[in-house]
């Protein structure tokens, strides 16, 4: 049996699982009740979008949750386990382009930016592009049976981002075209994230080419802003779903991954509302926005009928 540890899928980003959110680096949001709709009214928004979502099936061979026994987390015990929250002056996400990108994948940096501002509520500032230059050729590799350049992801976030981090930053994302890898034993990883350092990085690499077709370029988005949106997730101190189709499951490959919505599930839904302060009618509204404008049709249609639940 292959050693899980060798898979060649694991989409789901390889965290430092035993670091939660250490009381240094966040706030204790857990006692407050007077946030964006107050406790009492995120609680109610649960039950009101729940008939919109399906409820996990046993989980096929080789899915996440098949390798992986998670527990979940439930929207009470999300607030009581001392979340990271946008406060302060921690609330802007900032997007860390690095390496060679074609004028095609600038426009999918920047759209991915306006994505992850509309999902989390806050201001997203994209960086000038670091040259690759900047990770040392011991940081990198080709790897030993597919011939593939890769990263080492622990050098990106702890000698690239983590140095750079901006007082105001709620977190550091790194975009790259190259593959990444995490370290010894691993074949490779979409993305790789810090709780503690609140950094991480994403690869663009197996997406597929966005300059093919409208329809590639359209799945492409789609990908990046779902791995994007859920690794930042984690960085919210939200924990992989369990109970619903959702965009926090887990993903052990990129055909799970593609099987999963770019939407939360109610519960979830109502960590980011906890989180970010935020309304979710001003939210719904913001999406469907962006979702006429990429022509994402699936996606529009769920937040419209998310939107007459909540409104």
């Amino acid at each position: 049996m292959t050693n899980p540890k060798k898979l060649a899928h694991t989409l789901a980003t390889v965290v430092l699982l035993s670091v939660l959110w250490s009381t240094e680096s966040s706030p204790c949001n857990a006692c407050q009740t007077d946030r964006g709709l107050g406790l009492s009214k995120i609680k109610r928004t649960i039950p009101k979008l729940r008939t919109l979502h399906t409820r996990l099936e046993k989980p096929k061979a080789g899915d996440w949750l098949e390798t992986h026994r998670e527990k979940g987390q439930t929207f009470s015990q999300y607030r009581k386990s001392k979340p990271n929250v946008l406060s302060g002056r921690r609330r802007k996400l900032y997007v860390q382009p690095i390496g060679d990108f074609t004028e095609t994948d600038n426009g999918l940096i920047s759209t991915s930016a306006e994505f992850l501002s509309i999902y989390f509520q806050c201001e997203v500032i994209v960086n000038e592009t670091l040259p690759e230059s900047v990770i040392p050729d011991s940081a990198q590799r080709t790897h030993p049976s597919w011939g593939v350049h890769q990263l080492l992801t622990s050098h990106i976030l702890e000698q690239v981002l983590a140095p750079e981090l901006p007082a105001d930053a709620f977190a550091t994302i790194a975009f790259t075209k190259s593959d990444l890898w995490p370290g010894e034993g691993w074949s490779f990883v979409f993305g790789y994230a810090s709780f503690r350092e609140r950094v991480g990085v994403w690869s663009l690499a197996r997406f597929g080419d966005p300059e093919d077709s409208d329809e590639v370029r359209k799945q492409c988005l789609l990908r990046t802003i779902k791995v994007a949106t859920h690794e930042t997730g984690h960085m919210f101190s939200i924990e992989h779903c369990t109970k619903y189709r959702c965009n926090m499951q887990g993903s052990n490959s990129l055909e799970e991954s593609d099987s999963q919505p770019i939407y939360l599930c109610p519960e979830c839904h109502a960590k980011i509302l906890f989180a970010a302060n935020c309304l979710p009618t001003d939210r719904y509204k913001k999406l469907i926005e962006f979702c006429e404008q990429h022509d994402l049709a699936d996606e529009k249609e769920y937040f419209q009928r998310a939107l007459s639940r909540v409104d």
